[in-house]
């Protein structure tokens, strides 16, 4: 399989890129200018370098793969920029005919939030915190949570927006063929193979990265699960 991968070198974006070649999928890795992957050379790894705003790097990235994976790490992406970016990737997407897209965001996002404990939230917002303390943040020019900003993500995913500036041509639209993952808090223990995948909401839990990544190129690999939102944890809980 021909994977585009979204998210630079964040936690999960780095063990999804490792995973798929460990298993010969075939993957385009969109980095940014100054990003230090830290891999050696693979025979089915393939590196794009490019500015955010630049269109033509996420068509090349998504050129000739069959599907997309996308996970922002708020600790290497700006959470302000999740929404645009993910409006760059969806409108490369279309140019590129490319209709599969697995996006994973966090437990707390949309409807789940009514699950979220406040431990498990101030885990996930730590980063969102520190830039309040700082004073990098105000009302008018960045939303508060992460979650929020995972939220806006996921509905940009539901309904296939792109840049407001830009008019997709009728021959260069598609239909997109979402799943949204939503794992708990990650750890980096290795992969057990034993969390809990469901389609309704988890109440809080750890998942190791290896476990979610697992989870979401099984996702890419079966085609199964389309329009769908999942909860990942080792919890047995939902509601």
């Amino acid at each position: 399989m021909k994977i585009a991968v979204f998210g630079g070198t964040g936690r999960l974006a780095k063990e999804f890129v490792l995973s798929a070649i460990s298993s010969s999928h075939e993957l385009s890795w969109f980095l940014q200018i100054n990003d230090e992957p830290d891999l050696a050379d693979n025979q089915y790894l393939r590196i794009i370098r490019g500015a955010t705003s630049d269109i033509s790097k996420y068509q090349e990235t998504v050129r000739g793969t069959s599907s997309v994976f996308v996970s922002f790490d708020p600790q290497h992406t700006d959470p302000r920029q999740f929404v645009y970016q993910q409006k760059m990737i969806i409108l490369a997407m279309k140019r590129e005919s490319v209709d599969r897209l697995v996006l994973v965001t966090s437990h707390g996002s949309g409807q789940s939030k009514h699950q979220l404990d406040w431990s498990t939230w101030a885990q996930i917002n730590l980063n969102q915190i520190k830039y309040l303390l700082n004073g990098i943040a105000s009302a008018n020019n960045i939303c508060w949570s992460i979650l929020a900003q995972y939220t806006a993500q996921e509905q940009v995913v539901v309904n296939g927006s792109i840049p407001q500036d830009i008019v997709v041509p009728s021959n260069e639209q598609s239909h997109l063929e979402w799943t949204i993952i939503r794992p708990g808090f990650l750890t980096d223990q290795m992969a057990t193979g034993t969390y809990l995948a469901s389609d309704q909401h988890v109440f809080g839990g750890f998942i190791a990265c290896a476990d979610v990544v697992d989870c979401a190129i099984k996702a890419l690999e079966d085609h199964m699960d389309i329009g769908k939102y999942f909860s990942v944890a080792y919890s047995s809980r939902v509601s």
